[in-house]
């Protein structure tokens, strides 16, 4: 099967796990993390992610600027197109609506690498001069 093949589907996130001053764990704000990743064969993809522990809003379509910030703190998302590059195990993410507005018609790229039934992800950063993140994102295909 291609790697092409495998990316094709529904995937949970099971986890983000952050490397910080040589030491490792979970991602703060994503200690329980929910989150979906889906690939179509297509070529779309869409990922939403957040922590198991926001608050809910006092009121669903008016929400205080202070809870706008405490739920934005811990939530990510976009949709687009997606693309393997040749030769290496990236995934390019070319999100044309995403809550971070620098990515939109940006070339998001992940490296990735599959163990079973997880892949897992890991941000490159954007454009030179900046620092990815050291940073695992573990998600699992759903049946």
């Amino acid at each position: 099967m291609s790697d092409f093949d495998r990316f094709v589907g529904v995937w949970e996130l099971e986890e983000i796990e952050d490397f910080l001053e040589g030491k490792r764990g979970p991602a703060p704000g994503f200690e329980r993390p929910l989150g979906l990743l889906i690939y179509l064969a297509a070529g779309f993809m869409s990922v939403n992610f957040a922590g198991s522990s926001r608050d809910p809003f006092l009121r669903e379509f008016s929400p205080t600027p202070a809870e706008l910030a405490a739920a934005s703190a811990t939530y990510g998302g976009y949709a687009g197109r997606w693309e393997l590059e040749k030769d290496t195990p990236v995934v390019v993410h070319l999100p044309e609506v995403s809550f971070v507005p620098n990515r939109v018609g940006a070339r998001v790229r992940r490296s990735y690498s599959f163990s079973e039934n997880l892949l897992l992800l890991r941000p490159i950063a954007l454009s030179p001069g900046e620092t990815a993140p050291d940073r695992v994102l573990r998600w699992r295909r759903r049946p």
